[in-house]
């Protein structure tokens, strides 16, 4: 299968009439790369979850609204192994993509739009060169594929799933601590 499969049927088109020069800055643009390694004009704040300062929490959140989360826990290895899996799955053809990519996750291309409920929107007037994955967590276990390649992808997905609740659950305890609220208060309607 050629690269050009894997792209959803718009983009094959406008990738055939793009100048090579573009190509080859789509191209870069588009490899995953080291992840690590942020390059912005602006610094985004960082904030350690080995070593959480509620004080500097507080103030990122505040201040900025976002942050970079470091020393987070989530093994590098399954970092890889997730990134392997995606880069996998992505790269297969487009057709196999919308039939494999099947509820409750959903595969999106284009402008990504979603729904309250998650579902991907079609239709958007300006395309961006994106594809992507929505993979709702807690209903991961709805989806059942025969295609091994999907089986692990799952069992990877589903131990992230398993590291973000952990983080999730540590930063929202560390703000309701920041400020100060109570059981009552801190509890989703």
């Amino acid at each position: 299968m050629s690269n050009l499969e894997s792209y959803p049927p718009v983009f094959r088109q406008l990738k055939a009439s793009t100048p090579p020069q573009l190509a080859e800055l789509n191209n870069n643009s588009n490899s995953m790369g080291d992840t690590t390694q942020v390059s912005s004009s602006v610094d985004i704040p960082l904030v350690d979850l080995e070593c959480l300062s509620l004080e500097k929490l507080g103030e990122v959140c505040k201040e900025w609204g976002i942050f970079r989360l470091v020393n987070h826990g989530i093994p590098p290895s399954l970092l890889s192994k997730l990134e392997e899996h995606v880069k996998r799955v992505l790269s297969l053809s487009f057709e196999s993509k919308e039939a494999r990519l099947t509820s409750p996750l959903s595969y999106f291309w284009g402008t990504p739009l979603l729904t309250p409920t998650g579902d991907a929107l079609r239709g958007a007037l300006n395309i961006n060169w994106l594809e992507g994955i929505n993979v709702p967590l807690c209903h991961l276990q709805q989806f059942e594929s025969g295609d091994p390649k999907l089986h692990d992808f799952r069992h990877y997905l589903e131990e992230y799933g398993r590291h973000l609740s952990r983080i999730a659950t540590t930063l929202f305890e560390a703000m309701v601590k920041n400020l100060n609220l109570g059981p009552k208060q801190s509890e989703s309607s």
